[in-house]
């Protein structure tokens, strides 16, 4: 297995070596995800910036996941090569997760690699820090597939996390640029749209009481919330929501009552629903953006920790609103009790500075990148925005 990871290395570098000979486009910029097969919000709000700002960009994104099955990594590896086509033409490119063409190959120095790490925060274990853990990358993949580097900035939520981030991608604080993602914008700036979207799509639920139930990605798990399905009081007054991980299948057959509301995304349902039940997901901190009041719902906290781990106690953090147990979870929920107190000061400590639209500074960043030479550009953005400071949320 090694050896085929090292010869697959070699190869792809043989190739790219070629590929480079091409002179590279300074007007054009590469997305990559391998979160969806479609492009994410995050995406598509710095392409319809980008393209307003500058109408003669050229934009290219590849978005594709990998399932495991032979057809699907067959398709990936054609798709890789289809992007390495262009990595070695552009002079910026942007990814929300590791894409092994641009952590294995020895890239032209003027491509600035830009990581949009997709999760707007390190509330769990990531990268480096789960290697070798059931829910994490074996040593040998990750330090022979080269995973996360030639990362030129790693765009970061709250400066609380940036440890976190550091460990997670084996980088340095130096690297890290503050203003979160642009679908904070999104979720600020798009409150009412979003409930009238949601109303028209369910207009039975106006008037209930929305409970949003969106746990993290479980890697090898199928979602079954039947214990906090059967937990949850059904009264016709409130109405329980579940959205599974866009990489996680859900048990259908337990649903009952509880609603999947598919027509909608997730922000969606976020943006309208009156409080949030997760564990360890980062939807937490999105959640903490609308001042959505959040329980935590920890059924595997032992579990998690042995497979994955975390950054953040939540314990601690939140004491009064983390559950092990269902029926004490909906009891709270059902009776109103929130410890605002801790809430506010997690929110403080952990969400990034207001200031610049995130979709602004990341937009800026891209087209300083592609003007002239990226360490300038890359050092000034984040030097200002150090110099803005603070972690204070809104």
């Amino acid at each position: 297995m090694k050896i085929a990871v090292i010869l697959l290395r070699w190869a792809l570098n043989f190739i790219y070596f070629f590929m480079k000979l091409a002179p590279c486009d300074n007007n054009r910029v590469v997305f990559l995800s391998r979160q969806s097969n479609t492009p994410t919000d995050d995406f598509l709000m710095l392409k319809d910036k980008l393209e307003e700002i500058k109408p003669d960009i050229k934009i290219v994104m590849f978005t594709q996941r990998v399932d495991g099955n032979l057809k699907s990594m067959l398709s990936y590896g054609v798709t890789t090569l289809k992007s390495m086509h262009h990595l070695a033409r552009a002079r910026v490119c942007v990814l929300d997760a590791y894409w092994p063409a641009v952590s294995m190959l020895k890239h032209k120095d003027s491509l600035a690699v830009i990581q949009m790490w997709h999760a707007m925060g390190k509330i769990k274990k990531s990268g480096y820090q789960s290697v070798g853990k059931e829910f994490g990358r074996s040593s040998m993949l990750a330090h022979e597939l080269r995973m996360h580097r030639n990362y030129d900035v790693i765009i970061a939520g709250g400066k609380a996390f940036d440890p976190f981030y550091c460990a997670s991608f084996g980088v340095d604080e130096s690297v890290l640029y503050n203003v979160g993602l642009p679908r904070m914008d999104m979720l600020r700036e798009n409150t009412e749209k979003c409930r009238k979207q949601f109303f028209e799509a369910y207009p039975e639920l106006d008037g209930k009481k929305l409970v949003l139930y969106a746990p993290t990605f479980r890697k090898g798990q199928r979602l079954e919330p039947k214990p906090l399905i059967d937990a949850f009081d059904f009264n016709g007054r409130q109405a329980l929501i579940i959205k599974r991980h866009p990489n996680q299948q859900l048990d259908t057959d337990c649903l009952g009552q509880a609603l999947t509301c598919d027509k909608v995304s997730t922000s969606t349902v976020l943006s309208v629903c009156d409080c949030v039940i997760t564990d360890y997901s980062a939807i937490t901190i999105e959640a903490a953006l609308l001042k959505k009041p959040i329980y935590f719902y920890l059924f595997d906290y032992e579990d998690y920790i042995s497979k994955n781990g975390l950054n953040v106690k939540l314990f601690d953090e939140f004491p009064d609103s983390t559950f092990t147990e269902p029926e004490k979870l909906m009891a709270a929920i059902s009776d109103g009790r929130y410890d605002h107190g801790n809430y506010d000061r997690f929110c403080e400590k952990y969400l990034p500075a207001p200031g610049m639209r995130a979709t602004d500074a990341i937009c800026a960043l891209i087209l300083d990148c592609m003007k002239r030479d990226k360490h300038d550009a890359i050092n000034e953005s984040i030097a200002r925005q150090n110099k803005a400071g603070g972690t204070m949320g809104n």
